[in-house]
């Protein structure tokens, strides 16, 4: 496995960090006091790893390649709503170089997320980044080794002052949305129906991550092709 070096760090230590070549970084798109990074940081740092810690979800939180489960931050029970949207913004290219659905867990957690996850139905399609203090060689074995339905694509692993070190797999970080052409519906059709694999009824998709399954929690259309139906007079 091709593995990248990533450190992350407050918005209000970044210009004080003298950062390697060939380290990507991560800020924090959402957080309290010197947490989050500004646009202007982003900017500077296009390609960073963005992170929502807001214990609130929103539709900007849903942006973010990676929710930030841990105290005063997301909890377990916020994990499935956060995924659906997210799905939906990264299908839809919300923000063109958004990564695929990741959740940020000690290895503690890592067991009742993925038992949440498939509790409301999300049986694939999510991945792991796991945080605990261990050698480098036990990240590179975790990350080598990594599968299953809700795969492990990073390890933080080294702690320090001002910044956290983490191996993160580079294919996830490759593996980014990108702004997608705009077709022109055809008259009289609506563009952006979506199947939901657990009901096998189909929803409007924009709306996933608000929508109401009545086989529980949300629709789920991350396995469905996009759909345009005719109006009806």
């Amino acid at each position: 496995m091709d593995l990248t070096t990533v450190w992350d760090c407050m918005g209000s230590k970044l210009s004080s960090l003298t950062i390697p070549p060939g380290v990507l970084m991560a800020g924090y798109i959402t957080g309290s006091g010197e947490v989050p990074w500004t646009d202007q940081q982003f900017a500077q740092h296009p390609h960073a790893i963005r992170i929502d810690q807001s214990p609130i979800d929103t539709p900007f939180d849903e942006t973010a390649d990676m929710i930030d489960v841990e105290p005063q931050a997301g909890t377990i029970a916020d994990v499935p709503g956060w995924v659906h949207g997210a799905w939906t913004s990264y299908r839809t290219a919300r923000r063109p170089g958004q990564r695929t659905p990741t959740v940020y867990v000690e290895q503690s957690e890592e067991t009742p997320v993925a038992n949440t996850l498939n509790a409301s139905g999300i049986t694939s399609g999510v991945n792991l980044f796991l945080t605990e203090p261990m050698p480098e060689h036990a990240a590179i074995q975790i990350l080598t080794n990594a599968g299953g339905p809700f795969p492990i694509v990073g390890v933080q692993y080294e702690f320090n002052g001002d910044y956290d070190v983490s191996l993160v797999s580079t294919g996830w970080l490759n593996n980014v949305s990108a702004a997608a052409p705009n077709p022109v519906p055809k008259p009289g059709t609506q563009e952006g129906w979506r199947f939901c694999s657990k009901c096998q009824g189909l929803f409007w998709g924009p709306g996933e991550s608000r929508s109401v399954c009545p086989r529980g929690a949300q629709h789920d259309g991350s396995q469905s092709h996009i759909f345009a139906l005719p109006f009806i007079a």
